[in-house]
């Protein structure tokens, strides 16, 4: 299973980088002014979906569907049925609630961003914005079932390299359609459209090399499509936790001072980087292994080892991301987005917001490792109370702690809650299907907490010495300096790795095996 967390965490890294280079091109050219305000509002709504679709309730419905399907019956006929019915009724809803979101974008921006009303050019920008973007999820929608498919399959290349090809259309589209239409934001809106077609051939692709060529039908209720929406409708929220907060936290961050809701995009888009590398690759390598071992009826023992393996994994890679989130935040913004439209105070604020997004770290990744534990029982019923629980808690303390932090009281709120998540997961799935952690884990736990500590201060002293006025060194030395404090932090904690024994080498040549 290990190997295809790389396979997803290699692809994903090339989609991340080029979604760097495209979030400086997107500070560059809007900043934190009221036209990327208004697209980074627009955009929430197709990308929540496709967050959700991608990385949680779509697979979550799917994959075990498909896996019983795939292991009852060895007729092609049946998965080719299957994935026929429930791509032509995604196509035809989609398409019905694209036309209705047109009508009504008006009341969508209003209850996504209630600030803007006082506003009336960034409503009416956001307004637009999001009547061009939405149809990007009738592409997202399908393109998550083709890579559902693929890793059912255990071919997870194309699915995790497809995010990228959105990236490519993002810089694409700010250099050379900037020009000729009336904004950057109106071409990066463009660009969402272009990227989900391009994603959408590559994904077709993907199940065309599996033999898997689909085309559209009269859409009709099964019972396998019964249990693929009985899983699927309490999913879309249940998988969708860390977004609902976030978009929660952009109605909230609409009533405070323009910039803020950028502010809180930029210090997610860091944030979101060992999650994706990581923490959503577990997720996607994780559930079809558990899908198919709880399918042939492998025994608790194996599948209890691999739930706490991938818990073991994601502390592993989750604290000392945190640590070095938390601490590097402010070169870290400042030297990826610092430039043009994008000024010093905004570098404050986004930093600031990114320490307090680096606290909640681990419990996002601990949620995309169990969520898939429930789903892969076919049960999407209780991360889906779990949400609205965390939801409403999110909610409080943002209104509480906004007063006094303004977006910095939304990120905190936001790491709060997803950590009760987390938490009320995990007790739930030791209570429901006896998930023990074994002695392995709770030894590498305390081994692991060590090498954070010294890692942590290796960061620091590092950053104390060389990172402390970077205002007067150029863009090319800050950027050397902060790899190299990145690459001590690695070697520091690599080193801790191996001294207190967490994992020998042999170990892992043996999990890149499987």
């Amino acid at each position: 299973m290990f190997k295809s967390v790389f396979t997803v965490g290699f692809y994903t890294l090339i989609s991340r980088i080029l979604g760097f280079i495209r979030d400086i091109f997107i500070a560059s050219y809007l900043g934190s002014t009221l036209v990327a305000d208004a697209f980074f509002v627009a955009f929430r709504i197709p990308n929540y979906f496709r967050r959700v679709f991608a990385e949680g309730a779509f697979s979550a419905a799917f994959i075990p569907v498909l896996s019983g399907i795939k292991n009852k019956s060895k007729n092609d006929k049946d998965i080719i049925s299957f994935v026929e019915l429930t791509m032509s009724l995604l196509f035809f809803v989609i398409i019905a609630i694209t036309i209705l979101f047109y009508f009504i974008m008006p009341y969508v921006i209003a209850v996504l961003a209630p600030g803007f009303l006082k506003n009336k050019e960034t409503y009416d920008l956001a307004v637009h914005f999001g009547k061009i973007i939405f149809p990007y999820l009738l592409f997202i929608a399908l393109v998550a079932q083709f890579s559902s498919i693929t890793n059912t399959y255990n071919r997870f290349a194309f699915g995790a390299f497809a995010p990228a090809l959105l990236n490519i259309s993002f810089i694409g589209s700010l250099m050379f359609l900037t020009p000729y239409v009336v904004s950057s934001g109106h071409a990066l809106s463009y660009g969402v459209l272009i990227g989900g077609v391009m994603q959408l051939l590559l994904m077709y692709y993907a199940i065309y090399k599996l033999q898997i060529t689909p085309i559209l039908v009269l859409p009709k209720i099964d019972d396998n499509v019964k249990k693929f929406l009985r899983l699927l409708l309490p999913g879309i929220l249940g998988a969708g936790a860390i977004q609902l907060n976030i978009i929660v936290g952009t109605i909230i961050a609409s009533f405070l001072p323009t910039g803020a809701i950028s502010h809180l995009y930029y210090a997610d888009r860091i944030n979101q980087l060992p999650l994706a590398l990581f923490g959503i690759a577990l997720g996607i390598a994780l559930l079809p292994t558990l899908s198919k071992y709880i399918k042939q009826g492998a025994g608790e023992e194996k599948i209890n080892n691999v739930q706490n393996r991938s818990m073991e994994f994601s502390l592993l890679i989750s604290l000392p991301s945190a640590a070095g989130l938390f601490i590097l935040s402010e070169p870290i913004i400042r030297i990826l987005f610092e430039r043009g439209s994008f000024s010093s105070v905004d570098t404050y604020y986004s930093s600031q917001v990114l320490s307090l997004f680096a606290l909640g770290l681990p419990a996002y990744i601990l949620i995309k490792v169990l969520n898939p534990s429930f789903f892969a029982r076919e049960d999407t019923k209780t991360p889906f109370y779990i949400t609205l629980i965390c939801v409403a808690l999110n909610v409080l303390l943002s209104l509480l702690l906004i007063g006094s932090m303004r977006e910095m009281g939304i990120a905190l709120a936001t790491a709060i809650s997803s950590w009760v998540n987390a938490l009320i997961l995990y007790t739930l799935l030791k209570k429901k299907w006896q998930l023990s952690l074994d002695i392995r884990l709770k030894t590498n736990f305390i081994k692991i907490l060590i090498a954070t500590f010294l890692t942590f201060f290796g960061i620091l002293l590092f950053r104390n010495l060389f990172l402390t006025d970077i205002s007067n060194s150029s863009t090319s030395i800050n950027a050397l300096l902060l790899l190299l404090n990145i690459l001590f932090a690695l070697i520091i904690f690599a080193s801790m790795v191996f001294v207190l024994k967490i994992y020998s080498k042999g170990e892992i040549k043996e999990n890149l095996k499987i």
